[in-house]
Protein backbone atom coordinates (compact mmCIF):
# COMPACT_ATOMS: atom_id res chain seq x y z
CA UNK A 1 0.00 0.00 0.00
CA UNK A 2 2.68 2.26 0.84
CA UNK A 3 3.96 1.79 -2.69
CA UNK A 4 1.00 2.63 -4.57
CA UNK A 5 1.15 6.01 -2.35
CA UNK A 6 4.25 6.89 -3.14
CA UNK A 7 3.61 5.74 -6.89
CA UNK A 8 0.75 8.09 -6.93
CA UNK A 9 3.01 11.14 -5.00
CA UNK A 10 5.90 10.45 -8.50
CA UNK A 11 3.17 10.73 -11.01
CA UNK A 12 1.51 14.21 -9.24
CA UNK A 13 4.99 15.59 -8.81
CA UNK A 14 6.05 14.68 -12.48
CA UNK A 15 2.35 15.87 -13.99
CA UNK A 16 2.92 19.39 -12.07
CA UNK A 17 6.42 19.64 -13.17
CA UNK A 18 5.66 18.48 -16.71
CA UNK A 19 3.47 21.91 -17.26
CA UNK A 20 6.55 23.83 -16.30
CA UNK A 21 9.08 25.62 -17.52
CA UNK A 22 11.35 22.82 -16.31
CA UNK A 23 9.78 20.30 -19.42
CA UNK A 24 11.53 22.40 -21.95
CA UNK A 25 14.24 22.40 -19.96
CA UNK A 26 14.71 18.72 -19.12
CA UNK A 27 14.20 18.08 -22.77
CA UNK A 28 17.50 20.35 -23.94
CA UNK A 29 18.97 18.56 -21.10
CA UNK A 30 18.41 15.29 -22.44
CA UNK A 31 19.76 16.15 -25.51
CA UNK A 32 22.90 18.03 -24.76
CA UNK A 33 23.49 15.04 -21.96
CA UNK A 34 22.72 12.32 -24.91
CA UNK A 35 24.94 13.77 -27.62
CA UNK A 36 28.03 14.16 -24.70
CA UNK A 37 27.36 10.65 -24.09
CA UNK A 38 26.95 8.93 -27.50
CA UNK A 39 30.66 8.34 -28.63
CA UNK A 40 30.65 8.76 -32.00
CA UNK A 41 34.39 6.58 -32.60
CA UNK A 42 36.09 4.10 -34.86
CA UNK A 43 38.73 4.04 -32.11
CA UNK A 44 39.96 1.66 -28.47
CA UNK A 45 36.65 -0.55 -29.75
CA UNK A 46 36.30 -4.18 -28.37
CA UNK A 47 34.92 -6.40 -29.75
CA UNK A 48 31.72 -8.12 -30.66
CA UNK A 49 31.09 -9.70 -26.92
CA UNK A 50 32.47 -6.87 -25.21
CA UNK A 51 30.61 -4.87 -23.33
CA UNK A 52 29.60 -1.43 -23.66
CA UNK A 53 31.82 -2.03 -26.79
CA UNK A 54 35.08 0.48 -26.24
CA UNK A 55 37.95 -0.21 -24.38
CA UNK A 56 38.58 3.28 -23.08
CA UNK A 57 37.06 4.25 -19.52
CA UNK A 58 36.11 7.83 -20.30
CA UNK A 59 34.07 6.36 -23.15
CA UNK A 60 32.96 3.63 -21.57
CA UNK A 61 31.27 5.72 -18.46
CA UNK A 62 29.84 8.09 -21.30
CA UNK A 63 27.89 5.00 -23.45
CA UNK A 64 26.45 4.14 -20.25
CA UNK A 65 25.51 7.13 -19.17
CA UNK A 66 23.88 7.32 -22.58
CA UNK A 67 22.07 3.85 -22.50
CA UNK A 68 20.88 4.63 -19.05
CA UNK A 69 19.39 8.13 -20.49
CA UNK A 70 17.40 6.28 -23.17
CA UNK A 71 16.18 3.46 -20.67
CA UNK A 72 14.98 6.51 -18.38
CA UNK A 73 13.20 8.17 -21.33
CA UNK A 74 11.50 5.25 -23.03
CA UNK A 75 10.24 3.83 -19.58
CA UNK A 76 8.56 7.48 -18.50
CA UNK A 77 7.33 7.58 -22.39
CA UNK A 78 5.94 4.61 -22.29
CA UNK A 79 4.10 4.66 -18.76
CA UNK A 80 2.87 7.90 -20.64
CA UNK A 81 1.88 7.33 -23.31
CA UNK A 82 1.03 3.40 -23.90
CA UNK A 83 0.44 1.78 -20.30
CA UNK A 84 -3.44 1.27 -21.32
CA UNK A 85 -5.01 -1.97 -21.95
CA UNK A 86 -6.34 -1.65 -25.87
CA UNK A 87 -6.64 -4.90 -26.83
CA UNK A 88 -6.77 -7.95 -24.52
CA UNK A 89 -4.58 -10.72 -26.42
CA UNK A 90 -2.12 -7.87 -27.89
CA UNK A 91 -1.61 -6.32 -24.39
CA UNK A 92 -1.06 -9.78 -22.77
CA UNK A 93 1.15 -10.97 -26.12
CA UNK A 94 3.30 -7.74 -25.37
CA UNK A 95 3.60 -7.19 -21.94
CA UNK A 96 4.55 -11.09 -21.45
CA UNK A 97 7.04 -11.47 -24.44
CA UNK A 98 9.04 -8.18 -22.74
CA UNK A 99 11.20 -10.23 -20.56
CA UNK A 100 11.37 -13.11 -22.92
CA UNK A 101 12.48 -10.43 -25.46
CA UNK A 102 14.91 -8.88 -23.76
CA UNK A 103 16.61 -12.48 -22.66
CA UNK A 104 16.39 -14.10 -25.95
CA UNK A 105 16.77 -11.82 -28.68
CA UNK A 106 20.68 -11.99 -28.97
CA UNK A 107 20.22 -15.44 -29.61
CA UNK A 108 17.79 -14.56 -32.54
CA UNK A 109 20.30 -11.72 -33.83
CA UNK A 110 22.77 -14.04 -34.20
CA UNK A 111 21.11 -17.04 -35.91
CA UNK A 112 19.94 -15.04 -38.21
CA UNK A 113 23.18 -13.40 -39.02
CA UNK A 114 24.56 -16.71 -39.64
CA UNK A 115 21.86 -18.44 -41.92
CA UNK A 116 20.72 -15.62 -43.40
CA UNK A 117 22.83 -12.63 -43.45
CA UNK A 118 26.32 -13.90 -44.08
CA UNK A 119 25.04 -16.64 -46.64
CA UNK A 120 23.37 -14.04 -48.78
CA UNK A 121 26.02 -11.18 -48.67
CA UNK A 122 23.82 -8.66 -47.43
CA UNK A 123 24.41 -5.06 -47.57
CA UNK A 124 24.42 -3.15 -44.22
CA UNK A 125 20.62 -1.61 -44.78
CA UNK A 126 18.93 -5.16 -45.77
CA UNK A 127 20.99 -7.01 -43.08
CA UNK A 128 19.40 -4.62 -40.56
CA UNK A 129 15.74 -4.42 -41.64
CA UNK A 130 15.85 -8.37 -42.00
CA UNK A 131 17.44 -8.92 -38.74
CA UNK A 132 15.21 -6.48 -37.00
CA UNK A 133 12.12 -7.70 -38.71
CA UNK A 134 12.72 -11.57 -38.53
CA UNK A 135 14.03 -11.28 -34.56
CA UNK A 136 10.80 -9.52 -33.72
CA UNK A 137 8.53 -11.66 -35.68
CA UNK A 138 10.63 -15.26 -34.38
CA UNK A 139 10.17 -13.54 -30.37
CA UNK A 140 6.45 -12.78 -30.34
CA UNK A 141 5.95 -16.20 -32.28
CA UNK A 142 8.09 -18.53 -30.03
CA UNK A 143 6.38 -16.63 -26.79
CA UNK A 144 3.26 -17.47 -28.57
CA UNK A 145 4.13 -20.78 -28.97
CA UNK A 146 5.40 -21.32 -25.19
CA UNK A 147 2.43 -19.22 -23.77
CA UNK A 148 0.28 -21.67 -25.68
CA UNK A 149 1.91 -24.66 -24.44
CA UNK A 150 2.09 -23.26 -20.84
CA UNK A 151 -1.91 -22.48 -20.67
CA UNK A 152 -2.20 -26.47 -22.14
CA UNK A 153 -0.22 -27.55 -19.27
CA UNK A 154 -1.47 -25.07 -16.80
CA UNK A 155 -4.95 -23.76 -17.68
CA UNK A 156 -5.61 -20.27 -16.36
CA UNK A 157 -8.33 -19.79 -13.58
CA UNK A 158 -11.64 -18.82 -14.34
CA UNK A 159 -13.14 -15.75 -13.11
CA UNK A 160 -15.83 -15.90 -10.75
CA UNK A 161 -18.25 -13.68 -11.80
CA UNK A 162 -19.81 -10.95 -8.84
CA UNK A 163 -23.27 -12.48 -8.14
CA UNK A 164 -26.39 -9.87 -9.31
CA UNK A 165 -28.01 -8.14 -5.88
CA UNK A 166 -30.70 -10.28 -4.24
CA UNK A 167 -28.87 -13.61 -5.64
CA UNK A 168 -27.00 -14.18 -2.45
CA UNK A 169 -27.64 -17.42 -0.59
CA UNK A 170 -29.45 -17.72 2.43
Amino acid sequence: MIDLLYYKQIMRTRNKMSKTLWAPCAILAFLFIYAVSCPQNYTQTGFLFFYPLYSDYAIQCLYTTGTWLWLYTTTWLMQAFSNKKFNDTAYKLLTGSSLYAYVSHYTFIILISVFIVRPYKLGFISALFVNILLTNLIILLSYALFAWIWELIFPPKKKEEAAAPGDELE
